[in-house]
C-alpha cells in the first residue's frame, strides 16, 4: 500500500510540474517510457527513460527513471537516479520526492567490495567487474550494486590472469571478493617443470627447442642430392649426344655422303639423347628450387607428412612436380 501511494505521488508530482523537455526526441522517449511502464514492460521502459535523460538531463526524467528501476528491483540503480535528480532538482515537490526516495532506499542497498591487498598490487594491475574497469579509488570500498551475478577479473603484464564469479542478492546483501596475489608467468613455468609437465617459458620469451636438422630439411637434402645425380646424368647424356652429332658430321664431311643412312641414324640418336638431357636439366633445376624452399620452410614447425618429386615430360615440356604438405 505504501509503494502504491509513493508511485501515485511521483506521477502526481510530475503531472503537476511536467518535464516539458525542450528536445523533441527526449520528450518522445519520456512518453514512450510512461507507456511501457503502464504496460508492465519495465526493462524497455527504463531504457527509454535512460535514453531521454542522455539526450536532455532533467530532474523529472531522473525521478521517473528511479521509479522504473525500483519497480524492476534494481535498487542501486534507482537510488543512483534519485540521487542524481536531487543534485539537479529545483522544483520543491520533486525535491521532496527525491529526498524521500534516497532516504528510503539507502538502508536496503546491496554492496559488493573488491578487496585488493598490498601484496596483490603489482604494476599495471587492472580490475574489471562484468567487463567494465573498476577505478583504483573504488578498491577496498563497498560499492552499491543491483542484485545479480558479477564476474570480477584482474590482469597485469607478465602475470597470470585471474577471475571469479559471485552472486549478489537484490536487497540488503554484502559480498566481498579478495583479489589474490598474482603469479608471474615464469614462476608458473618452473612449477610446471617441477611437477613433471612440459613448461612453457612465456615470461622468458620464445625459445626454439626444435632440432636444427628438421624433417623438412632432411627431405631438402635428399631432394638436392637427387637433383645433383640427375644433373650429372643429364650432363653425361648431353655429352653423348654431342659425340653422336660429331660422328654424323664426320661421316658426311665430303660433298657426297656415302653413309647417309648411318649419319641420319646417328643424328636421330643424338636428338633423343639431347631431349633426355634437357629433361634431366629441367628436373635438376626444379629439384634445386624445391630443395631451397623446403630448407627455408624447414625452420618452422615440421608438419609435412611427405614430399614427392616426380619428372613431368610431355610434348614441348620438361620439368618436375614437387608435391607435399606445408
Amino acid at each position: 500500500m505504501r509503494v502504491a501511494r509513493a508511485a501515485v505521488g511521483i506521477v502526481a508530482a510530475l503531472a503537476a510540474s511536467p518535464a516539458q523537455a525542450q528536445n523533441a526526441e527526449a520528450e518522445r522517449l519520456f512518453r514512450e517510457g510512461d507507456r511501457l511502464m503502464a504496460q508492465g514492460d519495465l526493462a524497455r521502459a527504463c531504457e527509454a527513460f535512460e535514453g531521454s535523460n542522455r539526450i536532455e538531463p532533467r530532474a523529472g526524467t531522473l525521478i521517473r527513471l528511479g521509479d522504473c528501476r525500483e519497480k524492476n528491483n534494481q535498487l542501486a540503480s534507482a537510488w543512483s537516479a534519485y540521487s542524481d535528480a536531487l543534485a539537479r532538482v529545483k522544483d520543491p515537490a520533486k525535491q521532496q520526492i527525491a529526498q524521500a526516495k534516497v532516504a528510503s532506499l539507502e538502508p536496503r542497498l546491496s554492496y559488493l567490495t573488491i578487496s585488493v591487498p598490498d601484496e596483490a598490487r603489482v604494476a599495471g594491475l587492472a580490475i574489471t567487474r562484468n567487463g567494465r574497469a573498476v577505478d583504483a579509488v573504488l578498491w577496498n570500498r563497498g560499492a552499491p550494486v543491483d542484485g545479480g551475478e558479477y564476474v570480477v577479473s584482474g590482469r597485469a603484464p607478465g602475470h597470470e590472469e585471474w577471475s571469479t564469479r559471485v552472486t549478489v542478492k537484490p536487497e540488503g546483501d554484502k559480498v566481498s571478493v579478495e583479489v589474490p596475489r598474482f603469479k608471474e608467468l615464469k614462476a608458473l613455468t618452473s612449477e610446471g617443470g617441477a611437477g613433471g609437465g612440459a613448461g612453457l617459458e612465456i615470461g622468458a620469451g620464445p625459445r626454439d627447442t626444435r632440432p636444427r636438422l628438421t624433417t623438412r630439411r632432411k627431405v631438402a637434402i635428399g631432394v638436392a642430392g637427387g637433383g645433383v645425380v640427375v644433373l650429372v646424368a643429364a650432363a653425361i647424356v648431353g655429352t653423348q649426344a654431342q659425340g653422336l652429332e660429331r660422328q654424323a658430321q664426320d661421316l658426311c664431311a665430303d660433298t657426297i655422303c656415302a653413309e647417309h643412312a648411318r649419319a641420319n641414324q646417328l643424328l636421330d640418336d643424338a636428338r633423343g639423347k639431347a631431349r633426355l638431357a634437357n629433361v634431366g636439366y629441367g628436373v635438376a633445376v626444379v629439384a634445386g628450387v624445391g630443395a631451397g624452399v623446403l630448407w627455408f620452410l624447414g625452420g618452422g614447425a615440421a608438419r609435412a607428412d611427405g614430399v614427392a618429386v616426380a619428372p613431368a615430360v610431355g610434348p614441348g615440356l620438361a620439368g618436375a612436380v614437387v608435391q607435399g604438405r606445408f
